[in-house]
């Protein structure tokens, strides 16, 4: 059986009701008239099939079934509220979630210091880390998988396609036997040791 779906001005009048325990005064809280008050948690209890409040001519009083919904009403209206705060949020990147792909040499070092500073500027964003070599980011780029990656190049040699933003930069190194010609020299042009 499919439920029904509850707008949320029926759980805003529940509250009001709930809250004052008299229908007159959470009708003038809810800038409105009684009768219209009535009905809609008259609607509202044949909605769900509960009674919700006891009525008498003197009192209005919860049910247990009206006690019970009670947090959840007041949780579902506030979160209500702050969704428009959230998307705007999330649309600043202040919120949501960030997939980041590094290279293990990365992570050793720098990484741990990077997530902690992230961590405390962007509490509400979720950072997904994964530890991926180069060429595995790029496929994992293509296919939507991660959203950044930090990875290493020789320079000039950047990854085409990305969007890039050094972090640091590191000395390249060439290994060479002690008799090679060029092991004698303390500088060696990048071209000239790919020759």
């Amino acid at each position: 059986m499919r439920e029904a779906s509850i707008e949320l001005r029926a759980w805003r009048q529940f509250l009001a009701v709930a809250e004052e325990l008299h229908f007159g005064r959470a009708a003038q809280r809810l800038h409105m008239t009684q009768p219209p008050v009535t009905q809609a948690i008259a609607q509202l209890e044949k909605t769900l099939g509960v009674v919700l409040f006891d009525r008498t001519r003197r009192r209005v009083a919860l049910t247990p079934a009206g006690e019970a919904l009670l947090p959840d009403v007041r949780e579902l209206l506030a979160r209500s509220q702050a969704l428009p705060g959230r998307a705007r949020a999330a649309a600043a990147g202040e919120l949501g979630r960030v997939r980041l792909a590094f290279v293990s040499t990365i992570g050793f070092e720098r990484l741990p210091a990077w997530v902690r500073e992230f961590r405390l500027q962007c509490p509400e964003v979720a950072l997904e880390l994964v530890e991926a070599t180069g060429d595995v980011q790029l496929e994992a780029f293509a296919r939507g998988e991660i959203d950044a990656g930090l990875m290493l190049h020789s320079p000039g040699f950047a990854p085409p396609g990305l969007e890039r933003l050094p972090v640091s930069q590191e000395p390249l190194v060439l290994a060479l036997p002690a008799r090679h010609p060029l092991a004698r020299r303390p500088k060696l042009p990048l071209a000239e040791a790919l020759a």
